[in-house]
């Protein structure tokens, strides 16, 4: 969960998991600083159902010991579900093929205490079938820049391999696929659609912030956004 956390990064004086996994790591191999590498960066808020990070030490331990060990340090809120050597040449950022996000809005009139810091909670009733319309608009290859933070060095032509609009009731789940991300792009995209689906926003306008005519100034908030799955070649789920 990430809740409680100011995201993943490390930063001196606040809670963050990779400053947590740098702490555990460096106890167990007895080690004043031991870099962790992470898959992704998340923001303050945002939860990891799978991420992957790795690091290099001069000492073995049996993962298995390394696995017991981590959990029995780490804060309730950091799970480590599996530990496994990897070649040197890995990386848990450039090594990854792809990723999964999922965002959960909440969308009733009345909140759900069991979703807190769980879903985005929408009082205004939406329209799926916009919404669906727009998230078509926006899959395929496209220069996103208009729905992310300005960033040096990250390519913001990305193919959108699928953005689905999922509703089981009141919950309402948004799923999409990609090579990579740009910061802050899956929460502007959500935010853009439940635009749409409110009627605040015209389901043409998505083409003319995909030509760049407009910046998307709609973010979604990040306690709903979470991590689902990770894609690397050789190991994990690959769909």
């Amino acid at each position: 969960m990430g809740t409680g956390f100011h995201g993943w990064q490390y930063q001196p004086n606040v809670r963050t998991i990779q400053g947590e996994l740098i702490n555990a790591v460096g106890k167990l191999f007895k080690k004043e600083w031991v870099p962790v590498i992470g898959c992704s960066r998340t923001d303050a808020g945002v939860h990891a159902e799978q991420f992957f990070a790795n690091f290099k030490v001069d000492k073995y331990i049996e993962p298995h010991k390394v696995l017991k060990a981590l959990n029995g340090m780490l804060p309730y809120e950091i799970a480590v579900k599996d530990v496994k050597l990897v070649g040197l040449d890995f990386n848990a950022r450039f090594s990854a093929k792809g990723k999964v996000y999922k965002y959960l809005i909440w969308n009733s009139r009345v909140r759900n205490p069991f979703l807190l810091d769980r879903a985005w909670f929408v009082p205004f009733k939406l329209d799926l079938e916009r919404m669906e319309e727009a998230a078509k608009l926006l899959e395929g290859e496209h220069d996103f820049s208009a729905f992310a933070k300005n960033e040096e060095n990250r390519n913001p032509i990305i193919n959108l391999e699928y953005l689905q609009v999922n509703s089981g009731g009141e919950l309402i789940e948004i799923k999409v696929k990609a090579s990579h991300f740009l910061r802050y792009m899956v929460r502007r995209i959500v935010g853009t659609l439940v635009e749409v689906g409110k009627g605040s926003l015209k389901v043409e306008e998505i083409r003319r912030f995909l030509k760049g005519e407009r910046v998307a100034p709609f973010t979604a908030k990040a306690h709903g956004l979470y991590l689902e799955r990770v894609i690397y070649e050789g190991f994990g789920d690959n769909k």
